[in-house]
């Protein structure tokens, strides 16, 4: 595979020229906004607030519409592996069709424009499909990652007080099956708003029925589900806005804007309508929603959704599915990577297919970038850039994202203009994104500075206690050097990351002081996980440790309760 090399220098004037003033920045956004399905073309592409103010679209159109009559529309659209290994294939039009019903029933649920819809199930093809019918109809969704307990799902429909909540009866995890309704129903209850439960059965198992209950959510019925054409500014979807004190923030993303980027940044990280595309990060998080569920089906690539994780039956379940699919382009987490380096026979697995592995959530060491490089990138050598090895294999790319700018917005970008790669940094700015490091408010090179964006974007949150002073603050430190390669160091508050999650503190200390539970949080470095939480409470660890698994959820146990 060949790749348009650019030297670093070059990268930058590029790079300069779609940032160098605030008109050059919006005319290269709206350049790449006119590459979307619009009904009704925008009057003005930023008004120094809002981005292509009385633009109407849909982003349903934009994710399965726009592929009728090319061939994309009867191409695989998805693949879908169970962890028990079935295996279903759906076309696009085969994608359309499912929400389009989905839609429908979204409508007898007298879903409309505006209403929230909240999922918290695990990436079945009909949650994905609810998702985009939601946005269909014209409602918003927030998808709460089932990683998470009772009391913080409760936290988000207090949040976004939905019309309706999506979740099934249970997903297997490690061959067990882990109640998901029970946690929808305990949470209703504690967040004392008035919604609606519609189940999608997965795995058979009787579920309790509650007053909140409507029916299950049968997807075999017929119906038409056209498009609702929003302004460009109607939201599209939120998530929490996790800071150090807790979680009951909300960031919400606008459609034409967040469209915009997405449809930009999927093309320029390496994606094209032949690949094969595997990500194991899920949509409860911004990478999963950008990199699941809109970018690679704008795109029309074929995209591997898999709803087990990495370690069973075995440890090289995604090895297998790499090879078993011949995976071209594989995005991942350095977390998930380390793991995988001490417990997996990469080796055995033919991965010559790959021509691109992707990673991001977390920082990436340059000793675990070396590894992923020489082990897991296959044999084949199709990129010139190792000087040690004299060989050249498939580019391993680490990129920068935050939930509240919405994409990638740093890294190297092998389908646009592919600079070298600096093990161990998340690249160069991405063009339209004006980053800086800043000490004391003014511009650092070679030291550690707070991670800002010092223009507006088009998936910028309007309202954000981030924006001081025109700047916006990503809630990072890093070092930018000379070259503007930036080498992310970790959050600038207390907010941890925990295998790529981001957990507050303060919903681990909030949740321990509803039981009763008075406690410290905080967090160390671990070298598996980046972070681990640890509690100082005067209780048994056995109790706050189950405390902290069903109120917060498992992703959050601590390590040490002291």
């Amino acid at each position: 595979m060949k790749y348009k090399a650019v030297s670093t220098a070059e990268y930058l004037a590029f790079w300069k020229t779609t940032t160098g003033d605030l008109s050059s920045l919006v005319r290269f956004w709206e350049s790449w906004a006119e590459k979307l399905k619009w009904h009704e073309k925008w009057r003005s592409p930023f008004d120094g607030r809002r981005w292509f103010a009385g633009g109407k679209l849909n982003a349903s159109v934009n994710v399965l519409d726009k592929h009728r009559g090319t061939f994309v529309w009867e191409k695989a659209g998805l693949i879908f592996e169970t962890e028990e290994g079935d295996v279903h294939v759906y076309t696009y039009s085969q994608l359309h069709m499912l929400t389009e019903k989905v839609a429908a029933k979204l409508r007898a649920l007298r879903v409309g424009p505006g209403d929230y819809v909240l999922i918290y199930a695990p990436p079945l093809p009909e949650t994905l499909a609810v998702a985009w019918a939601a946005a269909r109809v014209g409602a918003p969704f927030e998808w709460v990652f089932t990683g998470w307990g009772f009391w913080f799902l409760s936290l988000r429909i207090r949040a976004v007080r939905p019309k309706v909540i999506i979740t099934t009866d249970a997903f297997p995890r490690r061959g067990r099956p882990v109640a998901v309704k029970a946690n929808v129903d305990k949470a209703v209850e504690a967040s004392g708003i008035e919604t609606k439960v519609a189940l999608i059965p997965r795995m058979g198992i009787d579920v309790e029925k509650k007053p909140w209950d409507v029916h299950f959510f049968d997807v075999s019925d017929t119906g038409e589900g056209g498009p609702v054409f929003v302004e460009a500014d109607h939201p599209l979807f939120a998530l929490p806005a996790t800071e150090a004190e807790g979680s009951e923030g909300t960031v919400v993303h606008e459609t034409g804007g967040y469209l915009t980027q997405t449809y930009a940044t999927t093309l320029w990280i390496g994606l094209r309508p032949r690949d094969t595309y595997f990500c194991t990060v899920l949509p409860g998080w911004i990478t999963g929603i950008t990199y699941v569920l809109f970018g690679p089906f704008m795109v029309g690539s074929t995209v591997v959704v898999y709803e087990g994780g990495p370690d069973y039956p075995h440890w090289d379940r995604w090895w297998s599915i790499l090879e078993r699919y011949a995976v071209t382009v594989f995005l991942t987490t350095p977390g998930a990577l380390r793991l995988l380096s001490r417990s997996s026979k990469v080796e055995e697995y033919n991965l010559d297919m790959l021509r691109l592995v992707l990673t991001t959530a977390e920082p990436m060491e340059e000793e675990l970038w070396w590894w992923t490089y020489k082990n897991a990138t296959g044999q084949s050598f199709v990129y010139d850039y190792d000087p040690k090895s004299g060989g050249g294999r498939v580019p391993v790319i680490h990129f920068y994202i935050t939930r509240e700018v919405g994409t990638f917005l740093a890294g190297n970008l092998p389908n646009l203009a592919f600079a070298p790669i600096k093990p161990g940094t998340s690249g160069l700015p991405f063009p339209g994104f004006a980053i800086d490091s800043l000490d004391n408010g003014a511009s650092v090179r070679n030291k550690p500075g707070r991670l800002v964006l010092k223009m507006p974007w088009p998936g910028m949150p309007l309202e954000s206690h981030r924006w001081v002073g025109g700047v916006f603050y990503l809630g990072d430190i890093g070092i930018i050097d000379d070259d503007m390669y930036i080498r992310v160091l970790g959050r600038d508050d207390e907010v941890l990351k925990v295998n790529g999650y981001r957990i507050s503190p303060g919903d681990i200390r909030k949740a321990l002081e509803a039981v009763g539970i008075k406690a410290e949080v905080y967090g160390r470095s671990d070298p598996l996980k980046f972070q681990v939480p640890v509690v100082k409470a005067g209780s048994p660890p056995e109790e706050v440790k189950k405390v902290v698994r069903s109120y917060v959820g498992p992703i959050a146990d601590p390590e040490v309760v002291q």
